[in-house]
């Protein structure tokens, strides 16, 4: 059967864009993306003290008065008290350092671990921890439970007068559009659940999205079974670039339940009675935000502006299905049997109580709970990958085969390359499950049933997709076709015998997260883009409150002395941050010392306005930025110099920047020595075609015909400079900013690489401006092969390109099922461009000499390696063995999105 024709189901296929309902009628098009914000939310109806309010009520504060850094001497001494306490060096470690002759005679107020930490513990301090006696009843345990916790709704108070969150906290649910009116959705402010939950509340009401996360992290390393399991908190209105930051402490750790030994129970039911005893001590916690989500509290932040806040559960990783009608047929007390049928018949744990089930909103609802629980992408899709798609593939193609495959992929600078393959791997991680998606659907071979490769396919499409941080209509509508393409074609992985438990072959696609692949689009509409959801932020979360405070406990009973040092180090950062914004205040023009209202630093009234624009240094000391390094940028400083050297090494252009090593691999070499190094014969008859051209014709530049006869022109250099490598960086098709750089190889052939390494990228004809993205059929765009990056030493003073390539071009094999005009167009079943090596008559790769600034992106080119792979070759050789090529535009998201449009059919 020809499955060919099918292209009606492929992702990127055009899809008629419907409106969404909207707050109100705007114009059918706009000029620019608007947002509409849902009215009189979010609204302040009073002041009060804020964070440097909370600061001076305190009461060392009249000490403070006259000495800022009360309980230390000075300013000097509180940075080497602030340093030892951030540092995690050992009380030990602290005692030698502080008995040394020279640190003696400073005069410190402190002169052993011990004084010091009895000064920290005299800071200013936020909500205290409590700490309770818990039990399951008719359960008894081998040591006495204790639950550790805060008060939530003090923590999220305490989360909000962070000043580092100015103007990153979101009051008002907003709906945005794009220039064509259509809805688009980002942080869970833009998310249809938002603005549900905000029309539920009293007018002028805010609302307050709170997240929780929880799981079990082991403390154990390599032997012990030493687990704690602690409770994150947040909120939802805070912009997702700031919560995704472990450094920006925009979670707090709202709880460490504990981990119970049973006495006398089966094995089987410990999971059962352990989520009951979590579910039980999340209903003791959450019970006062409960009635905040009722009732609504008055909450101020870090400026002391005071509003009505109501907070609703909006994101738990869980599930609640069917409970009452479980709960109706079997005894919950009867713990076995109720749990044998939860999961026979529900899929459920056993928690018969789970704690959400009584957490409503003002107008007495509770919220649908499938919506509280986002598609979270480490484990539902990253480690789903893994579990089955990967899984299927192995089987499919082979385990020995697949990973010949892998290894032969010719390594790219800064990517994972799994020289010994794919089948072996243990304690795989999501960093891998990313990593093994950039390449697999490349390595399926030739002759594979083509619906099995449309399945594969369309489940890459969904995962890449799903990862966007603003997703449009249009990309709800490839989520959805991505996903009824794999349904299409589904049933060949249980046909070819691919769909195997631990029993054997399975007839069935009964696969709970494959499931839940069903809501992503729905998801995403509801509750925000599903980066902001991840796990992976909470996974890293672990490491800051609970590994590494553990580390400085004594190995017994951690929980307390976790907790202890995790207040400390909040009393050291929020005292750092207070003393430097009051000396700073101090220390402004016209501000005098004791100030009557110390927030008005803040701006409450202004909303346009900022403090951390007035104290930049300070801001950036505590809120660092997580910025990729701006290449443009640095060539812009470059440009504006007055001393401009006449050969800069980093120059862009509008769509690339581009960094040279400042020093050459090669310092002066003629081209006839370059010729023979690199192995390029025609590299002299290639640079005298290309001035030949470049004569006549500045702007653009292709890699076709024969060689020219202008051996008259002369060439007005002698000696060139040779690079080994660029450094490329491009404008980010995920979000706003820049690209990470990325390093393109031109290296000669040598022991290690025979043939030469040399990357790929795209390029454009088109010098002067042309299209930011290729369209489709790469029209005035071609693929290329940098065999080597040269500097010509110009004999006189010119406007001519200072960096040339030599670039070998790659063309598209036509689609030969598609009409005329359209085949050049991505293979309709691999969805990749399939690209062969150009050739002249005589059989050598048709190169050309142009120049450098005509690049546009790095690409990755996979060798096809057909039916078998060839087991003689390796990762250095198989790419110059080959001839035709997958253009991977899976390499990297990048990659995907720059080239999604020029892959439309």
């Amino acid at each position: 059967m020809n499955h060919r024709f099918s292209s009606c189901h492929l992702w990127f296929a055009r899809v008629p864009e419907q409106s969404p309902p909207r707050p109100q009628s705007p114009p059918e098009t706009h000029p620019s993306p608007r947002s509409y914000h849902f009215p009189n939310a979010g609204h302040v109806f009073d002041s009060g003290p804020g964070f440097l309010g909370w600061f001076h009520n305190d009461e060392d504060s009249d000490r403070r008065s006259s000495h800022p850094y009360y309980p230390f001497l000075s300013k000097g001494e509180w940075e080497i008290a602030g340093f030892f306490m951030r540092s995690g060096v050992s009380m030990k470690l602290i005692d030698e350092f502080l008995s040394l002759g020279l640190i003696a005679g400073l005069g410190l107020s402190f002169h052993c671990a011990r004084t010091l930490r009895g000064k920290v513990e005299l800071l200013p301090s936020g909500p205290p921890w409590k700490s309770t006696v818990v039990s399951l009843p008719g359960y008894a345990t081998k040591d006495p439970l204790v639950l550790y916790y805060w008060d939530p709704m003090n923590c999220i108070e305490f989360i909000m007068k962070n000043p580092l969150f100015s103007g990153k906290i979101q009051y008002q649910p907003r709906q945005d559009f794009d220039s064509y009116g259509n809805r688009t959705y980002g942080d869970w402010i833009t998310s249809d659940g938002a603005w549900d939950y905000q029309s539920r509340l009293p007018s002028h009401a805010t609302l307050l999205g709170v997240t929780l996360s929880s799981d079990k992290t082991r403390l154990s390393a390599m032997t012990g079974d030493r687990v704690a399991h602690p409770l994150l908190i947040t909120l939802a209105n805070i912009d997702s670039s700031v919560r995704s930051s472990t450094s920006s402490h925009a979670f707090s750790l709202l709880a460490l339940f504990p981990v119970p030994k049973f006495v006398g129970v089966k094995k089987n039911i410990e999971g059962v009675l352990e989520n009951r005893l979590a579910h039980s001590c999340l209903d003791f916690i959450t019970h006062p935000l409960k009635i905040a989500s009722q009732h609504g509290v008055w909450v101020s932040d870090y400026a002391g502006n005071i509003r009505y806040c109501f907070t609703p559960l909006v994101a738990y990783i869980s599930i609640l299905t069917s409970l009452k009608t479980l709960a109706s047929q079997f005894d919950p007390s009867q713990v076995h049997i109720y749990t044998s049928n939860a999961k026979a018949l529900f899929r459920l744990n056993g928690v018969n109580l789970p704690f959400w089930r009584d957490w409503y909103l003002p107008d007495g609802t509770l919220p649908n709970l499938h919506q509280i629980f986002p598609i979270e992408i480490l484990h539902h899709l990253h480690k789903s990958f893994w579990d089955h798609d990967a899984k299927w593939v192995i089987r499919a193609v082979g385990d020995l085969e697949l990973d010949l495959r892998f290894s032969l992929i010719q390594s790219r600078n800064g990517y994972r390359h799994f020289s010994s393959g794919i089948s072996s791997l243990k304690q795989v991680t999501g960093r891998e499950h990313r990593d093994i998606q950039r390449y697999l659907l490349t390595l399926i071979p030739t002759d594979t049933d083509e619906r099995f490769v449309l399945c594969i396919r369309a489940l890459l499409d969904l995962r890449y997709l799903s990862q966007l941080q603003q997703v449009t209509q249009r990309d709800l509508h490839a989520i959805s076709d991505a996903l009824q393409l794999f349904h299409t074609y589904k049933q060949v992985i249980i046909d070819l015998g691919l769909r195997v438990g631990k029993g054997g072959p399975m007839d069935h696609f009964q696969i709970p997260k494959l499931e839940l692949l069903q809501s992503i689009a729905s998801c995403i509409q509801w509750s925000g883009t599903l980066p902001q959801w991840s796990a992976d932020t909470t996974e890293r979360l672990h490491i800051v409150f609970i590994k590494i405070p553990r580390e400085n406990t004594n190995g017994r009973d951690y929980p307390p002395q976790i907790c202890r040092n995790l207040d400390r180090q909040e009393k050291c950062r929020y005292f750092d941050l207070a003393t430097r914004l009051e000396e700073a205040i101090s220390a402004g023009p016209g501000t005098a010392n004791g100030v009557d209202d110390p927030d008005s630093v803040f701006n409450p009234v202004d909303d346009d306005s900022d403090w951390k624009t007035d104290f930049p240094d300070i801001a950036e000391a505590f809120d660092p930025p997580r910025t990729v390094t701006d290449l443009f940028a640095f060539a812009a400083d470059t440009q504006s110099q007055h001393n401009l050297p006449p050969f800069p090494r980093t120059f862009a252009t509008p769509t690339t920047v581009f960094h040279m090593n400042n020093r050459a691999h090669l310092s002066r070499s003629t081209l006839e020595q370059v010729s023979i190094a690199y192995d390029i014969p025609d590299l002299l008859q290639a640079t005298h075609d290309f001035f030949s051209h470049f004569f006549h014709d500045q702007n653009t530049r292709t890699i076709a015909g024969r060689h020219g006869t202008a051996w008259d022109i002369a060439i007005p250099f002698k000696e060139v400079r040779v690079w080994h490598s660029v450094r490329v960086q491009t404008y980010s098709q995920l979000s706003p900013g820049v690209a990470p750089p990325q390093k393109l190889f031109a290296i000669p052939p040598g022991e290690d690489w025979p043939n030469g390494r040399c990357d790929t990228a795209i390029f454009s004809q088109d010098a002067t401006a042309g299209a930011l993205q290729p369209p489709p059929g790469l029209n005035r765009f071609f693929v290329g092969q940098i065999r080597t990056i040269f500097h010509p030493l110009w004999d006189l003073q010119t406007k001519l390109p200072l960096y040339l390539a030599y670039v070998e071009r790659f063309d598209i094999i036509p689609q030969t099922d598609l009409p005329r005009g359209q085949r050049l167009a991505p293979d309709l079943i691999w969805g990749m461009y399939v690209l062969r090596r150009a050739c002249r008559s005589d059989g050598s790769p048709m190169g050309a000499v142009v120049p450098l600034y005509h690049l546009r992106q790095p690409v990755q080119l996979v060798p096809k390696f057909g039916e078998k792979a060839d087991p003689t070759l390796t990762s250095q050789t198989s790419f110059d063995a080959s001839r035709d090529f997958y253009l991977n535009h899976y390499f990297d998201k990048e990659d995907y999105f720059y080239f999604r449009d020029s892959l439309v059919i």
